[in-house]
């Protein structure tokens, strides 16, 4: 009877002193095992339990990828929002519908390409890692960082794979200056690129005619209901109408009959808001500021460099038909070398030359191809925008056929009844050129119906005008 009480204390006696052993060990304390167990608990105890050298080794390696993974993952986090960040500003960005497509190539989408650039270039130059050397041996980790640091602010020089490397005292290649300035750049870029916009805007504000607040207003038409939306219309061609009287009265004065008298033997000699062209004037003027913009961009960037920028999208098609690497060139090595001394405590000056990796021209390499391939495309563009504007609003018949073609569709002019004297008054004495340059624009931004409805409105008050003081705009 009581030999099997005796075997259970002892059982959990055992047990008792297996439980305390493995806390001891776990815990990491040292010293003596207040119970002695037999030679398979040793021997099941070293089954489960490493080394303390070899559990150290695996805690290190386990804690270092972890530290790394971390890192990598904070800066990828890092990198992302500040990319969503820049598309919200950006999407947040106003820009004013007061011009056409081949001007929004500029003020719109290439601001918009290079801000998002900016943010990927900068990103990765702030919070990544932009250069790493190939440090002697003997460096320790503070010396490496202090490599990298002194490599990266004091520019490097690239030697091809090739050549040989120039001797200490030797003349070095060109030092490449311009790949931490990338980022800065890039947000000057898209600064020129959106100050025409401003001045186009400031000068059609100050004629009158705020075309970008007349085409916002037409867009909202569309949630209105008919009563307030026919209403909306009479009141915006209401607004042009007094715009364009205040330019005629404008056109009263003693100098404004003098011009008047010179422009009808010179019509390209004169222009002002009195003679109705200034508006037009403008904006071919800005058309100019943006195709003047885009070239001196790619000479610009020539400069900068320091190397033939302006034919750098010609030289990776080549490669791309001979079937060479497309992309790696001189202008954004990924491997160059770099020179800096050390002074010691001794005041001995200790000269090194460490070879450097930048991968962050990986992406400036890309970049700046697509930059080059886009200023090309966005200067075709816009100099066949800048013909056509004044092929349109040069020319008194074109613009007589845009404003025929929306009365057409309007039934306000048929072929039987065509007053062509009363619409030429209507296009040449009524809008001017820079009343139809305000409608072509507006039409541009919004649709046929709308336009349609403003030239109904425009032509109404017009004929109401004429027929009520017999002919004031003749």
């Amino acid at each position: 009877m009581n030999k099997a009480p005796r075997q259970k204390r002892a059982e959990i006696q055992r047990l008792t002193s297996i439980s305390n052993l493995r806390t001891k060990q776990l815990s990491g304390s040292v010293g003596k095992r207040e119970h002695e167990e037999p030679d398979r608990i040793e021997h099941f105890d070293l089954e489960l339990r490493p080394s303390k050298l070899h559990d150290l080794k695996v805690g290190e390696f386990i804690s270092g990828g972890d530290r790394e993974m971390h890192t990598l993952s904070a800066r990828t986090s890092v990198m992302v929002a500040g990319f969503l960040d820049a598309v919200a500003k950006v999407r947040q960005f106003r820009f004013h519908n007061d011009d056409d497509l081949y001007d929004r190539l500029s003020r719109r989408f290439s601001v918009i390409l290079l801000m998002l650039f900016t943010v990927v270039v900068s990103t990765k130059q702030y919070v990544g890692d932009p250069i790493a050397c190939f440090a002697p041996a003997q460096f320790t980790g503070s010396h490496v960082e202090y490599a990298n640091y002194i490599c990266w602010i004091s520019n490097t020089y690239y030697v091809p794979f090739e050549s040989t490397l120039p001797a200490r005292h030797d003349e070095r290649p060109k030092h490449i200056a311009y790949y931490q300035w990338i980022p800065f750049i890039l947000l000057l870029m898209s600064v020129l690129f959106y100050i025409p916009s401003v001045l186009w805007h400031a000068f059609s504000t100050k004629t009158g005619f705020d075309i970008a607040n007349l085409v916002k207003t037409l867009h909202s038409m569309e949630q209105l209901n008919p009563d307030i939306r026919d209403r909306t219309l009479r009141y915006i061609a209401k607004h042009i109408d007094r715009a364009l009287e205040i330019q005629r009265e404008m056109g009263t004065g003693f100098f404004s009959q003098f011009t008047r008298i010179l422009r009808r033997h010179c019509p390209f000699f004169i222009i002002g808001r009195a003679q109705g062209n200034y508006l037009t004037f403008v904006y071919l003027f800005v058309k100019l500021l943006y195709i003047t913009n885009v070239v001196g961009q790619l000479f610009l960037l020539n400069i900068f460099m320091g190397s033939n920028y302006h034919g750098y999208g010609i030289e990776v098609l080549k490669n791309l038909l001979s079937g060479r690497e497309c992309c790696r060139s001189a202008r954004f090595p990924r491997v160059t070398m770099c020179d800096f001394e050390i002074r010691t405590m001794a005041d001995h000056i200790h000269k090194h030359t460490i070879q450097c990796v930048l991968p962050v021209n990986l992406f400036n390499e890309k970049i700046f191809i697509f930059i080059w391939f886009w200023l090309v495309i966005v200067s075709v563009l816009s100099s066949y925008g800048f013909l056509i504007c004044i092929w349109q609003q040069i020319l008194p018949f074109n613009r007589e056929h845009f404003l025929k073609k929306y009365l057409k569709i309007m039934n306000r002019i048929t072929r039987e009844s065509f007053d062509r004297k009363l619409f030429h008054t209507f296009s040449n004495k009524y809008l001017k050129p820079d009343g139809v340059l305000v409608l072509r624009l507006v039409a541009i931004n919004t649709n046929d119906v709308v336009m349609g409805e403003i030239m109904v409105a425009l032509w109404d008050s017009f004929k109401r005008a004429q027929d009520a003081d017999g002919g004031i705009f003749v």
